[in-house]
């Protein structure tokens, strides 16, 4: 049990470095680049349908959901101010190999 206890405080740590300390953007690469081509934000989260940039194809036909844990920066400070349109980097954690892929989303930045 203490083992597992270890590895689970690890990896929650590891994830937590891959940001920034104050929710700022992290210093990798983004997993995906494209267009947000609708906003619903409604039920206590936001959700994101994403069109990929060339070379996202990964992330076709991805809804993004952001709920009040992933950081928003950019031209935008939160999740709420997000409209389909604008154009969208988006650093991600675990994602399920489905189609569409489901990811779970660290940061969101909004580009100009």
């Amino acid at each position: 049990m203490r083992a597992l206890t270890v590895t689970v405080a690890t990896a929650a740590a590891a994830a937590l470095a891959a940001c920034g300390a104050d929710g700022s953007t992290p210093e990798r690469e983004p997993e995906a680049v494209g267009t947000a081509t609708a906003a619903d934000h409604g039920g206590g989260a936001t959700r994101i349908a994403f069109e990929p940039d060339a070379g996202y194809d990964y992330f076709e036909g991805t809804t993004f959901v952001l709920d009040e844990q992933v950081s928003v920066g950019g031209t935008v400070t939160s999740a709420s101010a997000i409209e389909s349109g604008d154009r969208l980097e988006v650093w991600t954690g675990p994602c399920a190999e489905s189609f569409p892929v489901q990811c779970t989303v660290e940061h969101v930045e909004v580009l100009d």
